[in-house]
């Protein structure tokens, strides 16, 4: 199986290590305990090993551990540790890259008085709760541990790194998911002339709708058809159903694909929940 050699030790804990030549770091209780540089470490120590498999990765890490404190190091392997532990699904080692990379940065315009704004922090929670959930623990791990005081921004920012890493979507695709979905939002409030509440059932179960219809139309999938249907809301809700077919051009710009459709329908029923919704208020 080889050895672990170690090549640099962040604390007892946490070492970096090389494996048949590539760079790992490993995690285990003490497993840094009197331990030197060339040393070889025991497999039975090591709890985790987190492996960059792609030479690129590999020297992009490097690159960051160079440009980065060793304790800033440290504390982002340990809430990456944290949140494989908290989350139940498998989590890709990629996700030590990404989120190195984003903290290191984060931290140098934070410093640097550079606030960078989260324009799309509700529609991530919303799609993502668990990552959302688990990327607020994070936060607050890395402000505690480092003495910096990140933004609420970021939990959005780190929840989609966390998501990435379990879905193996990529960042830009997510983005794309959040960015639909808040223009929705958009169209509907400037058209029915209503404040749609974030916190509510009926925003919860909209968001779920065009997150899976943007899946659909990104996998090529069809609804099926329901002409009588679309006549009836047609004829009943003219105002939804027109917002419906703002929401559809809008969603085959954005993604450069059709959207058939078979879609109005479900969009139209979305849509009057909120207008039936603001009117009972």
């Amino acid at each position: 199986m080889g050895n672990y050699f170690i090549e640099k030790s962040l604390n007892n804990n946490v070492l970096v290590a090389t494996y048949h030549g590539d760079e790992v770091i490993l995690v285990g209780k003490g497993i840094g305990f009197n331990k030197k540089v060339g040393d070889i470490i025991d497999t039975d120590s090591v709890e985790k090993v987190y492996e960059l498999k792609t030479f690129q990765d590999q020297q992009r890490y490097k690159t960051l551990m160079d440009i980065a404190d060793d304790e800033v190091i440290k504390v982002v392997i340990e809430v990456v540790d944290k949140i494989k532990d908290m989350i139940e699904e498998e989590v890709s080692d990629t996700l030590l890259l990404s989120l190195t990379d984003h903290i290191i940065f984060a931290i140098k315009r934070m410093e640097d008085n550079i606030l960078i704004s989260n324009p799309f922090s509700n529609e991530t929670e919303a799609l993502y709760p668990r990552e959302y959930s688990v990327a607020s623990t994070a936060v607050n791990m890395l402000n505690e541990r480092l003495n910096v005081y990140l933004p609420e921004s970021e939990v959005g920012f780190i929840a989609l790194h966390i998501h990435s890493s379990i879905s193996r979507q990529s960042i830009h695709d997510m983005n794309l998911m959040t960015e639909v979905v808040a223009k929705a939002v958009q169209i509907i409030e400037h058209d029915l002339k209503i404040e749609v509440d974030k916190n509510s059932i009926i925003y919860a179960r909209f968001v779920r709708h065009i997150s899976f219809a943007v899946q659909r139309v990104m996998a090529n999938d069809v609804a099926p058809e329901q002409r009588n249907l679309e006549n009836l809301l047609k004829a009943h809700y003219p105002v939804c159903y027109n917002v419906a077919i703002k929401i559809v051009k809008m969603m085959q710009t954005l993604l450069n694909k059709p959207v058939y459709e078979s879609e109005l329908v479900y969009l139209t029923m979305h849509i009057q929940q909120f207008n039936t919704e603001a009117l009972d208020v």
